[in-house]
Formats: C-alpha cells, sequence, structure tokens
C-alpha cells in the first residue's frame, strides 16, 4: 500500500499531441478552466462518466433481450400470459 500512495503523490508528466494541446490551450483562452491540469481532470471526469453510463446500457440492453427471448418462448410454445406480468415471468425463469 505505502509503494501505491507515493505513486499517487507524484506527478505525472504527459505528451500531447498538437492537436490535444491545442485544444487544453483553447479551453484555458476561453476561461473556463485555470490550469491545464483543471482542464484534463474534467476531460478524465468527463471520460469516467462515459464508461459508467456505456456499462449502464450495457446492462440494460441484457435485461431487454432476456426479455425478448423469454416473449419468443411464450410465443413459440403457445403459451398463455394470461394476467401474468413480465416481472412474474422473470421471477418464475430465475426459479428453473
Amino acid at each position: 500500500m505505502e509503494a501505491l500512495e507515493s505513486m499517487e503523490s507524484k506527478a505525472m508528466n504527459i505528451n500531447l499531441t498538437p492537436e490535444q494541446e491545442k485544444i487544453v490551450k483553447d479551453e484555458l483562452k476561453s476561461g473556463h478552466f485555470r490550469t491545464a491540469e483543471e482542464v484534463i481532470a474534467e476531460a478524465l471526469h468527463v471520460l469516467k462518466d462515459k464508461k459508467r453510463s456505456s456499462s449502464d446500457s450495457t446492462t440494460n440492453g441484457k435485461q431487454h433481450e432476456a426479455v425478448q427471448e423469454m416473449l419468443a418462448f411464450v410465443e413459440k410454445n403457445r403459451t398463455r400470459l394470461d394476467g401474468i406480468s413480465v416481472k412474474e415471468l422473470i421471477h418464475e425463469g430465475h426459479r428453473l
């Protein structure tokens, strides 16, 4: 753990492409940020949110796919869903 802490406290030097450097300078000129570090921190925050959002949509996509598979099974096997909600159907699927 001590080695990790010492790594976190050291500054990290990075090389930016001319295009990336221009973006940082433009943001500084616009007054949105006071330092290049603030620009990079915001970019990393946006990246983290994007990953989290992507992960959430993947989960929702899998749930949607599972519901579609269950409905296709019901239709293929001519099973009636009289009074059974999708939530109950999912619960029954977990019991099997």
